[in-house]
């Protein structure tokens, strides 16, 4: 096998598992369910397989039923039951500052590392916790009790103007078009904007976001340590 045939099947099998991957939703990477555990590990070694072997239809097909499979489990798991057989249930650590020892043990999660998971959350005082609850997805939630919590702008009386979510509208100098028109914006009013900071060109620009309710557009120039702001 020659190194560019070598270099096209290996580009070929790589693409294809990262479009089953892409397929089976941003779930299979975020959440890591058992279910996706299985799969992702499957899909890779079957991707390796011809890699060593010069069999690549059956690999295909192998990575199309695999994929079909997981979205066939991810759609049981909407049902309850399929959630519960699948899943699990979230399983209750801690409780009023206390450590619940027997689910502790239950979820094979020893006292060490959920000290570590409450210090890597910024809890490291377990008396100021009301509930840590680990999560079917592997992750810990953590509630801590109410007279340590932050307070809110309500809880002092502010009322803060709703600016809506910031959006993208130049990432690396190139507009973002699709934001603009979510802003309810077009280019023109981006470009105004940009010269009211000095900014003639958007390829000057690495990132800029703006609001759809506000006028304000925050802007960081290439070779700039700080976003430009009016």
């Amino acid at each position: 096998m020659s190194v560019l045939t070598l270099f096209a099947k290996i580009t070929a099998i790589f693409a294809l598992t990262v479009a089953v991957i892409r397929s089976m939703g941003k779930t299979a990477i975020v959440q890591l369910t058992p279910y996706d555990l299985v799969a992702i590990v499957i899909i890779g070694t079957m991707a390796a397989e011809p890699l060593i072997s010069t069999e690549v239809g059956p690999t295909v097909a192998a990575l199309l039923v695999i994929m079909l499979v997981y979205l066939a489990f991810a759609k049981f798991t909407l049902h309850h039951i399929g959630s519960r057989l699948l899943l699990g249930r979230p399983t209750l650590l801690v409780k009023h500052g206390k450590v619940i020892e027997d689910n502790l043990e239950q979820s094979n999660v020893s006292m060490v590392q959920l000290l570590a998971t409450l210090r890597s959350a910024g809890h490291p005082d377990l008396s100021k916790i009301d509930y840590a609850i680990l999560e079917p997805t592997g992750s810990v939630s953590i509630i801590p009790k109410p007279e340590i919590a932050p307070l809110s702008a309500k809880d002092i009386g502010l009322e803060l103007p709703y600016e809506g979510l910031p959006l993208a509208v130049i990432v690396d100098g190139r507009i973002q078009k699709q934001n603009l028109r979510l802003l309810h914006r077009d280019e023109s009013w981006l470009k105004k904007k940009l010269e009211e900071k000095g900014v003639t060109d958007p390829r000057q620009v690495i990132y800029a976001f703006a609001r759809e309710k506000s006028e304000e557009i925050d802007v960081n120039v290439r070779g700039g340590n700080k976003p430009s702001k009016k």
